[in-house]
C-alpha cells in the first residue's frame, strides 16, 4: 500500500446487512485517520489525504508499538471528562505543534480502528503481538 489511501466511507441505507461478511462500527466524533507503522517511523493520514501526524503525535508515538507493515483505518478521538469531544479533536487538529503537545498532555488521544483488509496479509502469523497491542503500549496512549 502506498501514502495516501483511499478510506472507505459509511453509506446511507434504509436497513443494516445481515449476513456472515458484514461487519459493524460505532461511529464516533473524531478525525477518520488511517496509521501508517513504517520501518523506522508511524504517518497519521486524514480523510482527506493530508499527513496528520503532527496533530496526533501522541497516536504516532503509540503507534510503534505495532510491528512494521500494519495499516490502521480509524477515528481519532479524544476523551474529555469521560466523554468523546469532537471539540477537542477539532482543537487539536487545528492547533501548531506546540499547542497540540500541550492538548495531548491534557487530554491523550485514543485511535478506535479495525484493521484495513491489505493489512491482514501483513498481520497473519503476527496475531499474538497485534492482540497484545493494549497491554503493550502504555496506557496513557492507548489503543483500542
Amino acid at each position: 500500500m502506498e501514502f495516501p489511501v483511499d478510506v472507505a466511507l459509511a453509506e446511507l441505507v434504509p436497513q443494516l446487512p445481515t449476513g456472515p461478511r458484514w461487519w459493524y462500527e460505532v461511529k464516533l466524533d473524531g478525525h477518520r485517520t488511517v496509521l501508517w507503522r513504517l520501518a523506522e517511523t508511524v504517518r497519521l493520514q486524514a480523510r482527506s489525504g493530508r499527513d496528520v501526524t503532527t496533530p496526533w503525535m501522541d497516536l504516532a508515538v503509540a503507534g510503534m508499538a505495532l510491528p512494521p507493515g500494519v495499516v490502521l483505518d480509524g477515528e481519532a478521538v479524544v476523551v474529555v471528562d469521560g466523554q468523546v469531544s469532537f471539540e477537542a479533536a477539532q482543537a487539536r487538529a487545528a492547533s501548531s505543534p506546540a499547542r497540540s503537545r500541550e492538548l495531548a498532555a491534557r487530554h491523550p488521544a485514543l485511535l478506535i480502528s479495525g484493521v484495513r483488509a491489505g493489512s491482514l496479509r501483513l498481520l497473519r502469523g503476527r496475531e499474538p503481538a497485534f492482540q497484545q497491542v493494549d497491554r503493550t503500549v502504555p496506557a496513557r496512549h492507548s489503543m483500542v
